[in-house]
């Protein structure tokens, strides 16, 4: 089983209202609402650029609760095994703009 977000638990959406993240080029943003045991979290995962231009979104909103951290965690294994993920790298040369 992918341990990569093993990290997340209850207190860790203490420290900030969003937070981005990666796994190699897998791409992820939180963002909590409300207080916990009664608020809310919202997952992005996204492809390998900035969120802003991020064209390939999926989103998932989980009850800030010891059970919505769980199925967010089990959300992002399998968000993470079907769009697979690659270590980072910047693409050389970078690719023309369409």
């Amino acid at each position: 089983m992918d341990s990569s977000f093993d990290f997340l638990n209850m207190s860790f959406f203490t420290k900030a209202s969003v937070y981005p993240g990666s796994v190699g080029t897998f791409r992820y943003r939180f963002q909590r609402t409300g207080w916990m045991g009664d608020g809310s979290i919202q997952a992005w995962v996204y492809e390998n650029t900035s969120f802003e231009l991020a064209q390939n979104v999926e989103t998932e909103t989980f009850p800030w609760t010891e059970e919505g951290v769980e199925a967010l965690r089990a959300w992002l294994r399998g968000k993470l095994a079907e769009r697979g993920a690659e270590p980072y790298r910047i693409p050389y040369p970078a690719p023309k703009a369409t």
